[in-house]
């Protein structure tokens, strides 16, 4: 067994946990498992492979297309050569795709064979193609078959930027996101402290890997563990909840959109979940049924909140807490601070609304060539603003209101769209609802578009008057348009700029 490369990084992890239990199964995927040992072995093969391609600490190796088990080896690889993997979100259109290639300058692109070419045309020194060919591309199978099983002895320390990911976008360009070896490294520690991840556990990835909370939530805390991560090709609800069944699945990590999607599956009432102990959520608030439906099967839905800058944990809900702090998104960890500021930059008291901020050795390292940006949301100090509205309770459990970017005024007063949604969603008929502010004359009025349940019946007047019945004057809603579904990115934000306007 070759020694261990003389870091502590994230790179090194796969290579140390091969010399505990070598013989374990580490990764599932693409019709093939491999060991630490095996996955250890492509791993270094693989850096390898880029050291010959030039790759060398600082630089940059993008991925563009879905999750696929390589996105795992080339994060591992990347790490191990001191490089950042910078993950691409491939459901952007072309030019979107290529205006991040260009921010980041990669010296290789390892490219699922099914993404767009059109988007990849430009300045990329190496390309490697994933799961088929690729024109123009090598083969990524050839090039760790090809490469030397040696060890790689380069030198990186924890402050060094592994992973290089982008804002959403929603709030303007997609911004890089500088990522260290520590931040992923306490993240995953933080993740210990307050969710019970044990060494043998199993895991399906179906949340984005261009996300943080892709690896970030269940993926990299199960690996460091020494546990076993599935990657499914089917990612049909019907295809997940098989995969759950025959693997055993243990934890695991979705967007409330899309454990919905699993709870209306026609597979869901026969599907056997009883290997799995929780779930975590977040990026959209959790209605209450969606909560009650996996509780009836006997899986904890844990919601938390995070943000990619945070690498991304920033708050969990504790499992005693799931049903009576219900729309929390929880407590920090033990190794993250956060407190609520207004307007004047000072803390608010329980029950106030405010800014939210958080502090942690998570905290990324800042935006990537953007100093103005990050000096924005980065203090001195190393407190994030969020942008993130939200209120405490009196025992510290935190409710992510809104993005204080979304807050409006109607009738002379502040309205938080998500206070207003999260209401009208406890209205029995209504599935989904998103709340935007409509001109009117004398001040701002709020509209509601509204998803019902399936079967459900519900007039515009009935929304109304369940709106005026649990909302005060200024917040509830003058008019109802029902839509099918609800515009929302791949972590479940709603995107409420795309909502029709009357």
């Amino acid at each position: 067994m070759p020694p261990v490369a003389a870091n502590f990084g994230v790179g090194s992890w796969i290579e140390r946990r091969a010399r505990i239990a070598p013989h374990r199964v580490a990764l599932v995927g693409d019709e093939r498992s491999y060991t630490y040992a095996e996955l250890a072995r492509r791993v270094r093969c693989l850096a390898n492979g880029l050291r010959g391609l030039g790759v060398g600490r600082g630089d940059r190796v993008a991925w563009l297309g879905p999750n696929h088990p390589a996105f795992l080896e080339a994060l591992f690889a990347s790490g191990l050569v001191g490089a950042m993997l910078a993950p691409v979100n491939h459901r952007l259109e072309a030019g979107g795709i290529r205006a991040v290639l260009d921010d980041i300058q990669p010296r290789v692109l390892i490219q699922h064979h099914t993404a767009d070419p059109a988007a990849v045309a430009g300045p990329v020194r190496h390309r490697i193609a994933v799961a088929g060919p690729v024109e123009g591309a090598s083969d990524l199978e050839a090039l760790v078959a090809a490469s030397p099983d040696d060890p790689v002895e380069v030198v990186v320390g924890m402050d060094d930027v592994c992973l290089l990911p982008h804002t959403s976008g929603t709030t303007g360009p997609p911004k890089g996101i500088m990522l260290t070896n520590a931040n992923l490294t306490w993240n995953v520690v933080n993740f210990l402290t307050c969710a019970d991840f044990r060494g043998d556990d199993v895991t399906v990835a179906i949340a984005p890997f261009f996300r943080v909370g892709g690896t970030g939530v269940n993926v990299l805390p199960v690996l460091f563990l020494g546990g076993q991560v599935v990657v499914p090709g089917d990612l049909s609800p019907a295809g997940i909840l098989g995969v759950m069944e025959r693997h055993r699945v243990t934890v695991g990590f979705g967007n409330p959109d899309l454990l919905d999607a699993l709870a209306r599956s026609e597979r869901w009432p026969g599907a056997d979940l009883s290997s799995v102990r929780f779930v975590v959520t977040g990026g959209a608030p959790v209605p209450e049924r969606l909560i009650r439906a996996w509780l009836d099967r006997g899986v904890l839905l844990l919601q938390g909140y995070g943000l990619s800058e945070a690498s991304p944990l920033a708050l969990l809900l504790d499992p005693a807490s799931a049903t009576t702090k219900l729309g929390s998104a929880g407590r920090p960890p033990l190794l993250v601070d956060v407190r609520i500021m207004g307007t004047d930059q000072r803390p608010v008291g329980p029950g106030e609304t405010g800014e939210l901020a958080v502090r942690g050795p998570n905290v990324m390292a800042g935006y990537w060539r953007r100093p103005e940006a990050t000096r924005k949301v980065l203090s001195s100090d190393g407190w994030l603003r969020t942008g993130d509205a939200a209120r405490s309770d009196q025992e510290g459990y935190v409710w992510i209101v809104d993005r204080m970017a979304d807050c409006f005024v109607s009738d002379g007063q502040q309205v938080y769209p998500g206070d207003v949604e999260r209401v009208l969603s406890g209205h029995p008929s209504v599935a989904d609802a998103g709340v935007v502010q409509v001109a009117a004359k004398g001040g701002g009025s709020v509209a509601a578009f509204v998803v019902l349940s399936a079967g459900a019946q519900a007039t515009e007047a009935d929304i109304l008057a369940y709106g005026r019945r649990h909302l005060a004057a200024h917040q509830a809603p003058a008019s109802v348009t029902f839509l099918d579904r609800l515009p929302r990115n791949s972590v479940g934000k709603l995107l409420r700029a795309r909502l029709p306007s009357r």
